[in-house]
Order: structure tokens, then C-alpha cells, then sequence
């Protein structure tokens, strides 16, 4: 049922039920917040979005109000101003003034806000937090003095991704954000996935820098800095600039980072192929036994593999074993340089371009070090990559494309298909489907159900046994269906992608930051519509990887390698 509502003298359409806020948005009506997010209840804690109704003795926080008939609103009187240009200038007041320095300059909702309010001067002074700053962890840095007390972090930890690595502590004007027995995000439950960062309007939660080291072994003589691209980097990057298949985002990726010194480019597709055919092959073997009754799920994501360390450790002996894309390549570019560096007396020294802050943690993992070295020795977010566009003067739509090097210089599309939810298990089904039926023409149709949700299912018909594909992003969807599996007892699911971050890769914690929903959506299409643009269709079509595989896996020290292992993590929760 809809019926008109008064909105600063014009009449305005509303749902019965309809929550104040969000009817004035829908009819274009500018109102700010800070704590307010889509989808979760609302808490009214920073209480900007204040309206003056008629027949209210109070200002009334619109985003916790439901609209009524008859009902006449201002957004904009006097008194709605002042009283919004007041809680500002309080947030400011003990905000600390490097704005200069600050990861989000320029990027930050509260200077948004301060410069709309018309805020000139400090009029309140307050003490400035002294908490410590957190850089603990390899992926997220915290900043407490920056943090507004918004809750937004606070919330999509716990009710996204059900970690709760941080919470309010203390109360009153001491409350503050903190991780358990205010020790640092390293020994937390914090799975490195950057959906606080995300989310965060100000500078207290920003990613942990790799542009400095970066920047230094490109200019040292004495480094072979080698770098490996991600595809699902590529369709971010070209949804940012708004770029086309046509015009080749990757060749201008490669063009960019060889103009900043990279010796070498690589296409971190390739190894998504390798990944693809190992998990399809590791499942292709978990079928033939008769005993197992459980499904496999995917390794690719390293804060879903956190995740499952941590809460989940019944399922790790179901979790492929199989290194991630960023990992296999890291350890085959290491392999494949070393000679050349060494021949020109410098150090090999290799960097990821990934859409996700926790591929810093897994960069760092155990398993992914060989005699204290690393397979990945640095990894940069979308974010850094722009922000380096601009340190070295580079305007990415000038260049001519450029080519990946050899050998690793072209891949199927099936490294986009990784790129967004739902896109692995496509891709693993459909290579499945090679290594019992072969390069058959008619192979089965791989077509995901239409329903709302981050989890979906589908069955195919491949040789004489029926399979069952799910994918499911974000660990809170993940977690559902993991109880569901195990309650139901659920025998048809056989293999399970799982992205930590909703939407997938697309919605990584290492995306430009954005304030509107569902920009992985669009993401997701980029990806699709660069996918398409390709001509080797499957991973099966990759021969090069293939041939390079058979020779690796004819040795059983190169076969371990390309293997890993997890193993329960005790940490502070």
C-alpha cells in the first residue's frame, strides 16, 4: 500500500511500513549518515540523518523511523542544519588534523561532510585518543584515533563474517574499537578478508601498504622485480576507468607496470587454469571412492581458508590441497626467473596483483615459504595500483597494450570466471566434464538458478554420475550452508566454491572503495563481458599449462610443492 507524505512542502510517495530514511533516498532526497548500512538494522548512533517532523518536540534519526500517513517532514530547516553541522564539528573535535597524510584523503566521509556543513574552524576541543595504532597484521592496519565510533566495522565482522575480531570495549567517553584484550589483529580471530575496510568512512581501518617496498625494489639495481596480474584485478580495474574488451585493459595494465620498471609480466590467469585442472582432478579422484561422502571445497580464498583454521576445523580435511592461483604462479615464476636473475647478478623479487588484502596474510603463510623465502614476496590491491598510477604520472588510457611475457602470457577465461561467485564452479564442472567425456561438443549446460541469495546449486549429468555444484560468499551465507549440509546429511553436493568476501573476488577487500551497494554486480559484468572477449574458452584449452603440469607432476618433489596442507589456528577470540 502506498500513500503521499509532506517532504519540505511537496508531496512524496511512500510504502506502508517503509523506514523514513529509505523512502527519501528512493525520491532523490540527499540525507547523510555515518553509521546507517543497506540491509542491517539500524542503530541511530551517529545520528545525521536527523528530520524535523511536525507534531515532534524532538529532531527524529530518520533511519530507525517508519514513515505514517499524513505525516510533514523538513530535511533541511534551520534547525535540522544546525543541529547536523553540530555533531560534525563534535566528531571533529578530537579527529586528529593529518588530513595530508591520510590513507583516505580525499576519500573520507567525515571531510565530505565537514566540507558540506560549511565547517571552517575547531570549535570543540577534546583530548585525542591515545590508543595505539595496530599494524600487527600483515593485511589490515588500524588507526583507533581516526575511528568515529560509527559501528559499521563492528557489524559487518560480526554479522557478515561472524569473526568478531572487533568489538566496542569500555563505555561512556572511553569506549572505543579494540580486538580481544586489546591485543593486535595478528593474534585475533580477524581472517584478513578487508570487509571493514571497506566499510569504514574514515582512515581507522586501511590496508597494510606494500607500495613503499614495491617502489623501492623497482628502483634498486639490485632487484629483478617480476609481476603476475590477476584477472579479476583486470576487470576492476577496467570498471573503474570504465574501459571495454576493445580496448585490451590488461595490454594497458602490462604497458603501466613495465613503464614503472617491472622486468617481467605475467599472466596470473595461467595459473588459474592450473588450479581449475588439479581441483577437478582431486575431485574427479574423491568420486571414485565409494567412502566418501562429503563434498570438497575450494582453496583459492585465503580468508575462507582462515576461517575454516579457526572455526571450522572438522572441515579441513575436505578442503582441496591445491595452492591458490596467487600461489602456484609465485612458486613457478620464482623457479622459472631464478637463472635469469642470477645471470644478472640481482634478486629475484616477485609481486601479485590481486583484488584482495588477504593475499598479503597468505603471502606470508608457512606453507608458502621455502628456506625463509617467499613465493610471493609483495601484493598489491586495486587501490595501491591506482594510487601508483598517479605517484609515477601515468595515465593508463595513453598507452599502447602490451602483451604478457613467455611463457605465462595467455590464459582461458575461466581466470574471470574466478573473478565473481559462482564463476569457479563453473569452471571446474565444465573441466570435469573433459576429463571423463573428453572435448565432446555437446558437454552439459552449466545453468545457475535464478534465486535471490549468495548461495546456489546446480546438478549435472557427467558420464554416469550426477554431480552437484555450490558455490556461497560471505562466511555468514557460508556458514548457514555448511549447517545445512551437515544437518540435512546431504550426500548430492560434491563440490563447494566459497568466497569469505559477497559477491566473490568482486567485492574483495581490496576493491576501490565505494558508497553505494552492489558494485561487485558490476564488477561481476566487466568480468563477463572480458571473459567472453576471449578465445580459449577452458582451461583445457590452455595445451602449454597442460604439457608444463605433466612434466612437473612426472616428479614427486614438484607435485608436492604444488600442494599444501592447513591445520587448526588457536587464536584470541
Amino acid at each position: 500500500m502506498s500513500f503521499n507524505i509532506q517532504v519540505n512542502n511537496k508531496p512524496v510517495e511512500v510504502h506502508e511500513g517503509e523506514i523514513l530514511l529509505n523512502a527519501l533516498r528512493r525520491n532523490g532526497i540527499k540525507i547523510p549518515t555515518l553509521c546507517y548500512m543497506h540491509g542491517f538494522t539500524p542503530s541511530g548512533a551517529c545520528r545525521l540523518c536527523v528530520v524535523e517532523i511536525d507534531g515532534k518536540r524532538d529532531l527524529v534519526t530518520s533511519c530507525a523511523y517508519p514513515v505514517e500517513p499524513e505525516m510533514v517532514v523538513k530535511t533541511n530547516s534551520a534547525r535540522v542544519i544546525k543541529a547536523r553541522k553540530s555533531l560534525v564539528e563534535m566528531l571533529l573535535s578530537n579527529h586528529p588534523d593529518d588530513c595530508l597524510y591520510c590513507e583516505r584523503n580525499g576519500n573520507c566521509e567525515l571531510q565530505w561532510l565537514a566540507e558540506e556543513m560549511n565547517i571552517k574552524e575547531r570549535k570543540y576541543f577534546s583530548s585525542k585518543r591515545s590508543d595505539k595504532r595496530d599494524h600487527s597484521s600483515p593485511s589490515v592496519y588500524r588507526d583507533p584515533a581516526k575511528c568515529i565510533l560509527c559501528s559499521r566495522c563492528v557489524r559487518v565482522c560480526e554479522e557478515v563474517q561472524l569473526v568478531t575480531a572487533i568489538e566496542f570495549i569500555s563505555r561512556a567517553d572511553k569506549t572505543s574499537v579494540n580486538s580481544a584484550f586489546s591485543k593486535g589483529l595478528n593474534i585475533s580471530s580477524c581472517i584478513n578478508c578487508g570487509q571493514c575496510i571497506m566499510v569504514c568512512p574514515t582512515g581507522a581501518l586501511v590496508d597494510i601498504s606494500h607500495i613503499e617496498k614495491v617502489q623501492s625494489a623497482l628502483a634498486s639495481d639490485k632487484k629483478y622485480p617480476v609481476a603476475f596480474l590477476s584477472p579479476a584485478f583486470v576487470a576492476s580495474v577496467s570498471d573503474h576507468f570504465n574501459l571495454k574488451p576493445s580496448d585490451k585493459p590488461a595490454g594497458l595494465i602490462i604497458a603501466a607496470l613495465k613503464n614503472m620498471g617491472f622486468r617481467k609480466v605475467y599472466d596470473l590467469g595461467w595459473a588459474v587454469d592450473m588450479n581449475i585442472h588439479l581441483e577437478a582432478s582431486l575431485l574427479l579422484e574423491r568420486s571414485k571412492k565409494k567412502d566418501t561422502v562429503t563434498p570438497l571445497f575450494s582453496s583459492c580464498c585465503p580468508a575462507w581458508i582462515k576461517y575454516a583454521e579457526e572455526f571450522v576445523p572438522e572441515m579441513i580435511s575436505d578442503i582441496s590441497t591445491v595452492k591458490s592461483p596467487q600461489q602456484l604462479m609465485g612458486y613457478i615464476v620464482k623457479n622459472h626467473e631464478k637463472a635469469e636473475a642470477e645471470k644478472k647478478k640481482q634478486q629475484l623479487y616477485t609481486v601479485s596483483l590481486m583484488a584482495c588484502v588477504a593475499n598479503k596474510f597468505e603471502g606470508s603463510r608457512e606453507g608458502n615459504t621455502r628456506k625463509g623465502e617467499s613465493e610471493v614476496d609483495a601484493t598489491l590491491t586495486i587501490r595501491e595500483f591506482l594510487k601508483m598510477l598517479r605517484s609515477y604520472g601515468i595515465n593508463l588510457l595513453r598507452f599502447d597494450p602490451v602483451i604478457a611475457d613467455n611463457p605465462f602470457d595467455h590464459s582461458s577465461a575461466a581466470g574471470y570466471q574466478v573473478s565473481y561467485s559462482g564463476g569457479k564452479a563453473e569452471a571446474v564442472a565444465m573441466h570435469l566434464n573433459h576429463l571423463i567425456n573428453g572435448e565432446k561438443k555437446n558437454g552439459p549446460k552449466f545453468t545457475p538458478p535464478k534465486n535471490p541469495g549468495s548461495k546456489k546449486e546446480v546438478k549435472l549429468s557427467i558420464g554416469k554420475q550426477e554431480f552437484g555444484f555450490a558455490w556461497v560468499s560471505g562466511i555468514g551465507e557460508a556458514q548457514k550452508y555448511f549447517d545445512q549440509l551437515v544437518t540435512e546429511k546431504r550426500k548430492d553436493i560434491h563440490y563447494v566454491e566459497v568466497m569469505a568476501c559477497p559477491g566473490g573476488c568482486a567485492g574483495g577487500g581490496g576493491q576501490p572503495v565505494y558508497y553505494f551497494q552492489d558494485k561487485h554486480k558490476a564488477r561481476k559484468k566487466t568480468g563477463q563481458d572480458l571473459e567472453k572477449s576471449l578465445k580459449s574458452r577452458k582451461p583445457s584449452q590452455n595445451i602449454h599449462m597442460l604439457e608444463y603440469l605433466n612434466v612437473r607432476l612426472a616428479r614427486k618433489e614438484e607435485k608436492d610443492v604444488l600442494q599444501t596442507r592447513f591445520k587448526q589456528r588457536d587464536v584470541i577470540k
